[in-house]
């Protein structure tokens, strides 16, 4: 279902945000109206979703392997799936933690493909592609752009944000997360990320959440976690270092 096509919450008006009134020969603004607007202005929002994390599935791969590893993360996100209209009502979001490989961003971009299925408007990004997208509003003649455009990414109905914490946190960083993440937070709009601050270290405890919140602030720690819970932690060996071995010449008939 098309954001366009999505039909009135409140079965008022034809999901257009408008009220026709024939009897009083008016129209009016329809309860639904700000979330067509916010809908409307989701489009000019990046919601592609990558072409290696298209037409996932709970019982396609590697969704089900993932489930062997970690069947309690999956389950959390079937649920979530399940009842994504009211989660995404509610502001109620989602996070992953974990070393790198492990299948944060299938099981991220799995909401954001349900929440895009049910006619909700979605924003994805990657870290730092959001803060580009923000640093470019900065050399824009209009200069209103910058909060046009932070307006749009705390009012969209889900915001996907890919490895957030990778930005190297200066002032001007973390003063732009705070925009975003305060924005949401008291406007009850659902955020899904994914963190990996593990890095190389082989005795970095993927599970530990108190990295990001020293990375990104307390204060942007905390509103997350009200937000979204508790992390759902996906740890074990990078699946994207395991290469399948291929014959040698010599072996090929």
């Amino acid at each position: 279902m098309s954001d366009a096509a999505r039909e009135c919450p409140h079965g008022l008006c034809d999901g257009g945000g408008m009220v026709v009134d024939v009897e009083q020969n008016t129209t009016y603004r329809c309860r639904c109206w700000p979330e067509q607007v916010a809908r409307r202005r989701a489009r000019r929002l990046s919601r592609e979703v990558p072409k290696r994390f298209r037409n996932l599935g709970f019982e396609r791969e590697p969704i089900p392997s993932i489930a062997r590893d970690a069947p309690e993360v999956v389950r959390a996100v079937r649920r979530y799936c399940d009842r994504v209209d009211e989660m995404l009502d509610r502001g109620e979001g989602m996070w992953f933690l974990g070393s790198p490989g492990t299948g944060k961003s299938h099981l991220a971009y799995l909401i954001s493909q349900t929440a895009l299925a049910a006619g909700r408007s979605v924003a994805i990004y990657t870290g730092p592609r959001l803060l580009d997208e923000i640093r470019r509003t900065y050399g824009d003649e209009d200069s209103g752009s910058t909060l046009d455009l932070i307006d749009r990414l705390t009012s969209v109905e889900l915001l996907h944000i890919e490895d957030l914490a990778v930005a190297r946190p200066t002032d001007w960083v973390l003063e732009q997360l705070y925009n975003i993440i305060n924005g949401r937070y008291e406007n009850e709009r659902s955020i899904v990320f994914t963190c990996d601050l593990t890095g190389d270290d082989p005795d970095a405890n993927p599970a530990d959440p108190r990295p990001l919140a020293n990375h990104i602030t307390q204060r942007n720690f905390s509103r997350l976690m009200e937000m979204c819970g508790d992390p759902l932690v996906l740890a074990g060996i990078d699946n994207r270092r395991i290469q399948v071995r291929r014959p040698a010449y010599d072996e090929v008939a």
